[in-house]
């Protein structure tokens, strides 16, 4: 009977410690009840391959050991399954918009346009199974660990219109596309329950995921896990009619250096954020607090930038004349495009709206009150 021991050690192996003499002890009496019977059937003893038969039939050590494991039998569980397959759907379409972007990219950046689709289409798969792996990874965890999700008890109907845009498909696509061509308005049938245009409203669900998902992609693409193809060129400032002025001179890659780490804390706490939304709606203190860190983290961000970066002396105006005297010169010739004074711009509106979301935190967490309507 060595073979039937080897196979028991075999399952042995990936049974857990605390209860393996007990399930070995009662697959051994099993398996030999099969072979004994086998042998009385066939009025003899069994060959060697025989024997390997019977236990085949009883089934392949991992097969057998995992009836005894603990816990869930599978990565997504049925009652998470249709939010993964809705997350990994969302995940094919950040990727596919990414890639046009970045196909469209490269064309303008003079690239070949068969290189171009190739790096697009490359970079796209790539995206696409790595933001699977995580989705799966996160309902593994999920499912072995018990969180609880509150959003997924205590939804509302007021945020599902967040649905809207991931379940398109292309029939809806296509639809839309006509009835805009031909000038038809866009509302539902009472029968068919089409979907209906976008209202202007706030969704603490919607916000959560798209924290999350813009979150994650951009910390997947700053730490090296998604590329999107996007690789340094040389830049033809002249032929964009954009003029660099002094950034020009400036270490990209030292700057990103420098930038590393409060960046990837930034975006860090905005998916905190957004699990924060998802999983207690109502913890309106809890999401002050989070967006009085972010928004804090923004202005010390704008400050250092603007007062000790590498880029700090090519956007910083010493006041408002100055700014807007860039912008009167900006104004009477528009070409080309002043770059610093782009990048100025985008600072300063980076810091306002800093200072706005750390501002509403406060008002959050001394109040309770949400900002949004509805939440």
């Amino acid at each position: 009977m060595d073979m039937l021991e080897d196979y028991l050690r075999a399952v042995s192996r990936l049974l857990p410690r605390a209860k393996r003499e007990d399930i070995i002890a009662e697959l051994r009496d099993e398996i030999l009840t099969r072979i004994e019977a086998k042998e009385s059937e066939l009025g003899r003893p069994l060959t060697p391959d025989e024997t390997e038969q019977v236990l085949r039939d009883f089934g392949h050590p991992i097969v057998v050991a995992a009836r005894y494991r603990d816990g869930p039998q599978y990565s997504v569980g049925p009652a998470l399954y249709p939010f993964w397959i809705f997350a990994v759907r969302l995940a094919v379409i950040i990727e596919i918009a990414i890639s046009a972007i970045v196909f469209f990219g490269r064309i303008v950046g003079g690239a070949n346009p068969a290189q171009a689709f190739g790096t697009a289409l490359g970079s796209g798969l790539t995206g696409v199974m790595t933001l699977i792996g995580f989705a799966t990874v996160a309902a593994w965890i999920i499912e072995r660990k018990g969180i609880s999700i509150d959003y997924f008890k205590t939804w509302r109907v007021r945020d599902l219109r967040f649905l809207d845009f991931p379940i398109w498909d292309w029939g809806d696509i296509s639809e839309s596309f006509d009835k805009w061509q031909k000038g038809a308005p866009y509302r539902a049938e009472a029968r068919d329950y089409a979907y209906q245009g976008w209202t202007l409203r706030q969704s603490s669900a919607g916000r959560g995921v798209g924290a999350i998902v813009a979150g994650v992609v951009f910390i997947l693409w700053w730490v090296g896990i998604l590329s999107f193809g996007l690789k340094p060129i040389p830049v033809d400032y002249a032929g964009l009619h954009v003029d660099p002025g002094r950034l020009a001179q400036v270490d990209w890659p030292a700057l990103k250096a420098a930038l590393y780490w409060p960046v990837l804390a930034y975006f860090s706490a905005v998916v905190l954020f957004g699990a924060a939304v998802l999983t207690w709606p109502r913890g309106v203190r809890l999401r002050g607090v989070i967006d009085m860190a972010i928004g804090l983290s923004v202005l010390g961000l704008f400050s250092w930038v603007w007062t000790s970066s590498p880029v700090a002396d090519a956007v910083r105006v010493d006041n408002v004349a100055q700014f807007f005297q860039r912008v009167h010169a900006f104004l009477l010739k528009p070409v080309p495009v002043p770059l610093e004074l782009a990048v100025t711009t985008f600072l300063l509106l980076f810091a306002f709206g800093g200072a706005c979301r750390a501002l509403g935190g406060l008002w959050e967490l001394i109040t309770g009150a949400p900002r949004y309507p509805g939440d």
